[in-house]
């Protein structure tokens, strides 16, 4: 799709600057809803009637200080880097995920989106359709359990966050202090939780977390695993083709924009990172509005028939489900 690159910079510029006041208001309000969402919770156990609620307010709050935190690894959501850092650092525990590593990570996903030759910073990984039809019957069985609703939504997300970002092996080259840091931090953070309601506490506090990775992990698969999505391989595909089509828009309200800090507007953000998530939803419209970028939106129920696509199909140059009946195993050529 043709597009004016130029044009799209120029209308963007004004939103590429942090706000240090809006940032602040952000945070403070997000995080003492969260203290107020998350001790309501401690105190009601066993009232369920407020648990509940209390409960899912706490994951909500939780998931945007999640959000918060990713504003802060692109350096986005203060003007400077050091308060962007220091914030990023002190809510990990929050967020489940150390500073240094997860931003060393995140930013390779953004410097080869939608490259099929850099599968390895894909969030979820995907298989072509060539690949599987030539790989053998385990790596098949491995890869249906792999993209399996259940591996992806409800099982691995909470895995990947509970334990696994504990140690992330890129640490070794973004720094171990900032990881000891990190545990540390969790340690005290699930300590205090556990001397102010037990055991009891610890399993309410785990239920938000269970539900917000359950929640949170279908944004990214649903943001580059879409049916029309756009992946390809340099010299051939360029930077903005990579953001603007293989990624999409999640139109799920008003409500989810507030709890996820706009991150839908998820083919802008790669385009541009440095635009604030207070600022995303309104350069995004501000585009839409002058007519130089056309997103794919998918709503919330087209999102969970996003889970049904499973392998990219590089000729029809889109997502495909798993073929139906045996596929023959091919065998390369010697």
């Amino acid at each position: 799709m043709a597009r004016n690159g130029a044009e799209i910079r120029r209308v963007s510029r004004p939103f590429m600057q942090a706000d240090d006041r809006r940032a602040w208001i952000e945070f403070g309000a997000t995080f003492l809803l969260f203290l107020l969402a998350l001790i309501t919770a401690l105190n009601a156990i066993g009232t369920w009637l407020i648990l509940i609620p209390a409960v899912l307010l706490t994951t909500a709050t939780a998931l945007r200080i999640y959000m918060i935190q990713h504003d802060c690894l692109h350096r986005a959501f203060f003007s400077t880097n050091r308060m962007n850092d220091i914030l990023g650092t002190l809510i990990s525990p929050i967020a489940m995920t150390p500073y240094q590593a997860t931003r060393y990570i995140h930013n390779q996903h953004h410097a080869h989106v939608a490259d099929l030759d850099r599968r390895d910073t894909f969030e979820i990984y995907v298989m072509t359709v060539k690949e599987w039809q030539e790989a053998s019957w385990f790596r098949r069985l491995w890869y249906r359990a792999y993209r399996s609703p259940i591996t992806l939504i409800l099982v691995g997300p909470f895995v990947f966050w509970v334990i696994l970002r504990r140690f992330p092996l890129v640490a070794l080259k973004t720094g171990l202090g900032e990881l000891l840091l990190h545990n540390v931090l969790f340690f005290l953070f699930n300590l205090a939780i556990w001397a102010y309601a037990g055991w009891a506490g610890i399993a309410v506090w785990y239920a938000a977390v269970y539900i917000a990775c359950a929640g949170g992990a279908l944004i990214p698969y649903c943001v580059h695993n879409f049916e029309n999505v756009h992946w390809g391989v340099k010299p051939g595909l360029d930077f903005e083709t990579a953001a603007l089509e293989g990624s999409s828009v999640l139109d799920w309200g008003p409500l989810a924009d507030l709890v996820t800090m706009n991150i839908a507007y998820h083919d802008l953000h790669h385009l541009y990172a440095k635009i604030p998530g207070y600022k995303l939803k309104a350069a995004h419209q501000a585009l839409e509005d002058a007519g130089l970028i056309q997103s794919e939106k998918i709503g919330f129920i087209d999102s969970l028939k996003c889970l049904r696509w499973k392998l990219y199909d590089e000729d029809a140059l889109k997502m495909v489900p798993f073929p139906r009946g045996p596929v023959a195993v091919t065998t390369p050529a010697e």
